[in-house]
């Protein structure tokens, strides 16, 4: 009698535990296409706002470090970011917490004038999912607000302990692009060098 009431709460453990499972993975698969829909809708006119720079072709001041904004729909940009390997092209916003990542990359620290940038995403399929799958060699392109294209070449992929902040930022590398493993045990990081 004792086996059999165990049995039974063990059963009703595993399909509650697998019921669980089945919700996160539609709550995850919700936000990734929600992620997706917003990047989408906002590329296309981050893209016409570039463009329209280049036409003006005004040049920004070479000694000013600070990289140009614009507002699109509540939300400061300062480009977008195209990794042809695997297939994106994402909006990036000018600065981060937790609300803006989960919509579109952010700009996390440093700059293309300083040649420093930290981008930030989350690990979402159509965000920085794949990040992990990049090969030393691979073309990461950033255009910036004032239609400047900055292209690098990816010099190596690692993982570091979400607490390893000093090894994200300032690390010699112009371009940096980092988000959590599944589970966010760590952080996959993607090392950039710019191409020149």
């Amino acid at each position: 009698m004792i086996r059999k009431k165990i049995a039974k709460a063990l059963m009703s453990m595993g399909v509650i535990c697998i019921a669980l499972s089945v919700g996160l993975l539609c709550y995850n698969n919700y936000e990734n296409r929600k992620a997706q829909q917003f990047s989408d809708a906002i590329m296309q006119v981050l893209r016409e706002m570039v463009e329209m720079e280049k036409l003006e072709n005004e040049r920004p001041d070479p000694f000013d470090d600070t990289m140009t904004e614009k507002k699109i729909d509540g939300y400061m940009y300062v480009g977008y970011l195209s990794i042809p390997v695997l297939e994106i092209d994402l909006p990036v916003m000018s600065e981060w917490d937790r609300t803006r990542l989960r919509i579109a990359p952010c700009r996390y620290h440093g700059s293309t004038k300083t040649d420093n940038l930290v981008i930030a995403a989350h690990n979402y399929r159509y965000h920085f999912g794949y990040l992990g799958h990049l090969k030393k060699g691979d073309v990461v392109v950033f255009t910036d607000m004032d239609g400047v294209d900055h292209t690098y070449k990816v010099k190596r992929v690692d993982q570091v302990l979400p607490t390893d902040v000093d090894k994200v930022k300032d690390t010699g590398y112009e371009l940096t692009l980092y988000t959590c493993t599944y589970g966010g045990a760590r952080r996959i990081v993607a090392r950039c060098e710019k191409v020149k």
